[in-house]
């Protein structure tokens, strides 16, 4: 299995911060973030979807889209990320990034 990542490591494929736009930009991607609700409107990626349960995350998840998973700081959508690729789905990738930096 390989690995992807700089500061957290996933079976998801890892995003950067200078690739945020082109996913942006492109409606071929869905972008969800994890984040409390409290924090998501405090400020988020352009486009993304706040998802904070299985069931909104499934159908995100039957779109056929790319999903972008993004949460505080990377870990826990690294881990989540990896999850899901071990379910099948090969359409996860995840910021490993700090949110603050990137929004």
């Amino acid at each position: 299995m390989q690995y992807y990542g700089r500061n957290n490591k996933s079976l998801a494929k890892a995003i950067f911060k200078e690739d945020l736009q082109d996913i942006i930009d492109n409606k071929e991607w869905e972008i969800v973030d994890i984040r409390m609700p409290d924090d998501f409107r405090r400020g988020h990626i352009n486009g993304a979807k706040n998802i904070t349960t299985q069931e909104e995350l499934q159908s995100i998840l039957d779109s056929g889209k790319n999903i972008l998973l993004n949460c505080y700081s990377g870990h826990t959508v690294s881990v989540i990320g990896s999850d899901l690729v071990n379910s099948g789905y090969t359409n996860i990738y995840f910021l490993d990034e700090h949110i603050e930096d990137c929004i």
